[in-house]
């Protein structure tokens, strides 16, 4: 049984049903890509927003008190 036999076999509509799909998932597979580069590159901000700041540390040199 050959391909083209399979595919007469199995109808127009089942075959169009089938392309359909695959050009869905296709284009679904395409427009992931950048929303996950953005994913990531808001990743990469909130990681830096979220460092600790680098303060110089206080340190109270003031002569007493009275």
């Amino acid at each position: 049984m050959s391909t083209t036999s399979l595919i007469q076999r199995a109808g127009a509509v089942t075959l169009l049903v089938a392309l359909l799909l695959t050009l869905i998932v296709t284009v679904l597979r395409l427009v992931a890509l950048p929303l996950a580069a953005a994913a990531l590159a808001l990743d990469a901000l909130a990681d830096l927003a979220a460092r600790p700041l680098a303060l110089p540390s206080a340190t109270f040199q003031g002569g007493g008190g009275a």
